[in-house]
């Protein structure tokens, strides 16, 4: 379980310091996929920061089971919105890039790219550049270099915002099953309602409060028995979920 414990955390601006957590405390169970989303400024990125060890707090703690996350070591990987591949080197080389840095042989290494390429179907453009890539397959390529790595949690920043209608599906439901897959613990930021009510197990509000930004209590995503995933986006339950989300951040926008 991956807990936020008295999460203290603030920046300065020209205005003063601002505090964006001050004592906000929640937890994330293992091997679902989250979603957290809130209205803009009220903290997601950031949080996602914290838990990848890119900013660190200034009171509490971060917790997934009993290691400190600000202290590690720990099997975690981010996916950043711009999906943050290295443009000088190829497809192959940028999923081998955490491996190589765990100092895995070189043909171990090759053996486990090539397989981590054809789980997510880029394994003809393993000498591509990123700049030859579309944007799917860029997320395809950032996708696998950050499970390669077996993380325990994934980390998403808006994974599929900068993809089209066709390509963000494709890509939800390459998450889906890669996550089945590997049992991995994902905590997605989205600002899409439709995303996260289809691809998450939890979703998780997070609404500024007097003191800073604070989590409303997770709802729990019943996707229905026996409905394959694609078809639960044509339910009634789904579009349900999606007017009830869509009513808390109205509430909380009128705050």
């Amino acid at each position: 379980m991956v807990t936020i414990d008295n999460l203290g955390f603030s920046y300065c601006s020209s205005q003063g310091t601002t505090n964006l957590f001050k004592g906000c405390s929640h937890t994330f169970s293992d091997g679902c996929i989250h979603a957290v989303i809130g209205h803009s400024g009220c903290g997601k990125t950031t949080l996602l920061y914290l838990l990848a060890g890119l900013l660190k707090s200034e009171e509490g703690c971060l917790m997934h089971g009993s290691i400190d996350l600000s202290k590690g070591p720990i099997e975690r990987a981010i996916i950043l919105q711009d999906f943050g591949l290295l443009p000088w080197k190829r497809v192959d080389e940028n999923i081998a890039l955490g491996l190589k840095v765990k100092g895995m042989d070189a043909s171990l290494r090759t053996e486990k790219v090539e397989s981590m390429m054809k789980e997510v179907g880029i394994d003809h453009l393993s000498t591509y550049y990123p700049s030859q890539l579309s944007g799917g397959e860029k997320q395809r390529c950032a996708i696998a270099r950050a499970v390669i790595v077996q993380p325990k949690l994934l980390l998403m920043d808006e994974p599929f915002s900068a993809l089209d209608a066709m390509n963000r599906e494709s890509m939800q439901e390459l998450l889906v099953s890669i996550q089945k897959k590997h049992a991995m613990t994902c905590i997605m930021v989205t600002h899409s309602i439709e995303e996260a009510a289809y691809l998450s197990d939890f979703i998780h509000v997070l609404t500024r409060g007097e003191r800073g930004s604070v989590f409303l209590p997770p709802i729990k995503n019943s996707h229905p028995n026996g409905v394959e995933r694609k078809e639960y986006r044509k339910s009634s339950e789904y579009f349900a979920l999606c007017v009830k989300l869509r009513g808390l951040l109205e509430k909380e926008g009128e705050r």
